[in-house]
């Protein structure tokens, strides 16, 4: 049957072709660079859609259409700043929470303002969707909480000292607590520390009181370590003279040893020269007398004279008569006599 020329074959063709065009249009989701999107499967969450070209099945999923607040402070906490694109995307760049400066209590009861600031970044958008309500309020409040804790353990003047301190305590105490809501705290800052005029009077008061006692010590102990250097000194140089006299004292002990054997030794030898002389004396003389006996026994009869020559001469009552005009008269008769003999035996 044919109306208006057309059959329906062709119709049914026409309407597979709207069909397919419509499921495509519908399957196709198409998500901007640095923003995620949450799809629904029949009215719970399904999956994320990431940068680029996404399927999805048209009917069965819808796209969620965020209709909570998902945003962040800015500008000490003047202005909100929504994390959602066009109730739909949801942005996954770094971000910053910057509350209110906030007045906190220290540990010595005085006010001290205090302005913290935190770089966080979405990691899961369905936690952050459908796991926290409120979000900005809930980072908020935990920041402040953590800041009274951190403060409340310290003096006014070891907060100033203790940024670092307080910024890791910080960080720790978000991210343990925003793990849950899909996100990640990247770092914590403390920007600014202040009190009012009449703290930081006494906290300047209470500054120059510490710096003097500190000069007070480092001179207190640039003194005694010039005590210490002198007497180090003075020590090493009573080490240095008790030193030099015990070389000294070995030196001259050393040279008294070496000049007692030196002269050991000259006595030793002019002994042995003495000695070497007087023997090659008498073996010269045994040689010349060799064979003669009554030349020897003259020989001895002349040193029996001369012994009695000096004994008389050591005599009072006696006639001193000089040793050798005594010692030549025996002599001569001694070889009178030696003479004598030996022409007898001839």
């Amino acid at each position: 049957m044919n109306i208006i020329g057309i059959d329906g074959s062709n119709i049914v063709l026409v309407l597979l072709v709207v069909l397919i065009l419509l499921l495509l249009f519908k399957g196709i989701s198409k998500v901007g660079d640095g923003t995620t999107r949450i799809v629904e499967r029949l009215g719970k969450r399904h999956k994320i859609l990431y940068p680029g070209i996404n399927i999805i099945v048209p009917f069965l999923d819808t796209e969620k259409k965020i209709t909570q607040p998902i945003e962040t402070y800015v500008d000490n906490g003047a202005t909100p700043y929504s994390l959602v694109r066009k109730n739909r995307d949801i942005s996954m760049a770094e971000h910053r929470m910057d509350p209110p400066v906030l007045s906190l209590i220290a540990k010595d009861n005085n006010t001290i303002n205090v302005n913290a600031v935190a770089y966080f970044r979405i990691v899961d958008p369905m936690r952050i969707v459908y796991d926290v309500d409120q979000f900005a309020e809930t980072l908020k409040s935990l920041v402040e909480t953590t800041l009274r804790q951190e403060v409340g353990k310290l003096d006014s003047d070891a907060v100033i000292s203790s940024r670092e301190q307080i910024s890791s305590a910080l960080r720790t105490s978000l991210q343990e607590a925003s793990t849950n809501w899909g996100v990640s705290i990247i770092r914590v800052e403390i920007e600014d520390i202040s009190f009012s005029a009449d703290v930081q009077q006494q906290l300047a008061k209470a500054r120059e009181q510490e710096l003097i006692r500190r000069a007070q010590i480092v001179a207190a102990r640039e003194e005694a370590d010039k005590e210490v250097i002198i007497a180090e000194g003075k020590r090493k140089a009573a080490e240095l003279v008790a030193e030099g006299d015990k070389q000294a004292t070995i030196l001259r002990a050393q040279g008294a040893f070496e000049e007692a054997k030196l002269a050991a030794e000259a006595s030793f030898l002019e002994e042995a020269r003495k000695a070497e002389g007087e023997a090659q004396g008498y073996a010269a003389i045994v040689k010349a007398l060799s064979g003669k006996g009554d030349a020897i026994v003259a020989l001895e009869a002349l040193k029996s004279q001369e012994k009695v020559a000096e004994a008389l001469g050591q005599s009072d009552s006696s006639l001193i008569i000089p040793n050798e005009a005594a010692g030549l008269f025996g002599a001569f008769s001694s070889v009178i006599k030696a003479l004598d003999a030996s022409k007898a035996k001839k």
